[in-house]
This record gives structure tokens, sequence and C-alpha cells, in this order.
């Protein structure tokens, strides 16, 4: 009886030992395949990302190129925009130049037409040559009139040195409009200097007025006179304020 419940035993625990192997089994199994997905989403994943992290750098890659290629186009858009400045500055300037053409064209076409209208059929050759001898003659007779001038001066001047020798009291004649100003004054002895003299028409005992701004300061009679300059006294009869440097003197 013992051996019959031993053997009963032995064959319990082997097909207890059979069923937990079973299951062992099936864990491991399960195990494996569990562990062959996670590896297989793993390897994918990290594929994923591999190719994640190639398009990134290509894509960085290409913003980069394209940075590059956008500061090329804003360079080359500024020198563009500086040729269009240069082109538009080069057609006003050839505006300008051509309008300028055009009115010089008109106005040589008028002067053309004045030329056909002088009488006589008179050619350019003989006006430039009528013009030249205008020239000298008008320069002739501005020479004349300066010689004229310090002919009239001279007798003046002696006309005037002939009455005070001679003592006649009779007025002075200056030029007309002869004008001055006062380069120095003597207050104590009331005669100032004057910044005209024989050259300009002055003569001695001529008088002339002292001005400064519009105002009359007094009169004065001139003493001597020099090539450029002269003395003259300030009549005390006529002295309406104190004469300076600058003051105005006119006959």
């Amino acid at each position: 009886m013992l051996r019959i419940c031993l053997i009963i035993a032995i064959i319990g625990g082997l097909a207890a030992g059979a069923l937990s192997f079973t299951k062992v089994k099936d864990i491991i199994e399960t195990t494996r395949a569990a562990r062959d997905d996670f590896h297989t989403k793993l390897d994918a994943e990290h594929a994923t990302r591999m190719t994640a992290e190639a398009n990134l750098k290509k894509t960085k890659a290409d913003l980069d190129t394209t940075k590059k290629d956008l500061a090329t186009t804003k360079s080359q858009l500024d020198d563009a925009k500086n040729q269009v400045a240069d082109l538009d500055k080069k057609n006003t300037d050839l505006t300008a130049t051509l309008d300028k053409t055009r009115a010089d064209r008109d106005t040589a076409q008028q002067e053309l037409e004045q030329w056909h209208l002088i009488p006589g059929g008179l050619k350019p050759p003989q006006i430039t040559g009528m013009i030249e001898e205008l020239a000298q003659t008008k320069k002739a007779r501005d020479t004349y009139i300066a010689e004229n001038k310090i002919l009239n001066n001279k007798v003046n001047d002696l006309n005037a040195r002939w009455d005070k020798y001679f003592g006649i009291e009779g007025p002075v004649i200056l030029p007309t409009g002869l004008k001055g100003k006062v380069i120095a004054v003597d207050p104590k002895f009331d005669f100032v200097v004057l910044n005209i003299g024989r050259d300009q028409g002055a003569l001695e005992r001529g008088e002339m007025m002292i001005d400064r701004d519009g105002k009359l300061l007094g009169k004065v009679r001139i003493a001597s006179v020099r090539k450029d300059s002269c003395i003259a006294n300030i009549l005390p009869d006529w002295k309406r304020g104190e004469v300076t440097e600058g003051d105005e003197v006119m006959y």
C-alpha cells in the first residue's frame, strides 16, 4: 500500500512538474516575443530618429544656402538700385543737356534770322570788323576822356593857384559828384585828411560837405592837395557835430 502511495505521489509530482514546465515555457516564449517586438520597435525608432536627424541637417544646410542666396540677392538688388539711380541721374543730365542744346539751337536760329535782316547785305566777317573797329573807337574815346579829365584837373589846379597867387577869392569849382572819406581827424586844430587828391580833381580852397548817414556834420575847405589825398580845414560856422574817421565828404 505504501508503494502504491509512493508511486502515486511520484506520478503526481511528475505531472505537476510537466504542468509547471509547460507554463514556464509559455512565459519564456511570451517574453521572447515581447523582447523581439521591443527590439523591432527600438530599431524602427532609431531609424526614424536617424532619418529625422539627417533631414534636420539637410534642412539646416538648405537654410544656410538660402540665407547666402538671400544675401547675394539683396546685394544684387542694391547694385541694381544704384544702377537705376545712376541711370536716372544720367537721364536727367542728358535731358537738361538736350533742353539746353535745343535752346541754344533756337537762339542760334533767331540770331541767324537777325543776320539775314541786316540791311546792305553785310556779311558776318564785315560786321565783326565793324564791331572790332567800334571797340577800338570806344577805347580811344575812353582814353581821350581820361586824358581830358586829367587836363581839366590840371587847368583847374593852375587856375586855383593863379587865383590864390593874385588873391582872387572867387568860388572854386570842383568836379561834379566828387566824393571821398575822412581818413584822419585832428580835433585840436579842426582839420581832416581826405582820401581824394589831385588825381581825383580836388583843388585848394574847394569846399565840401561832411555827411554821416544822411546827417550834415559840417563843411570843410581844402587847404593843400597831394596826388591822392588832401588836407582840409573844418569851417567853424558850419560845424554841426564831431567829425570822425569814415565820415563821407561830397561836393
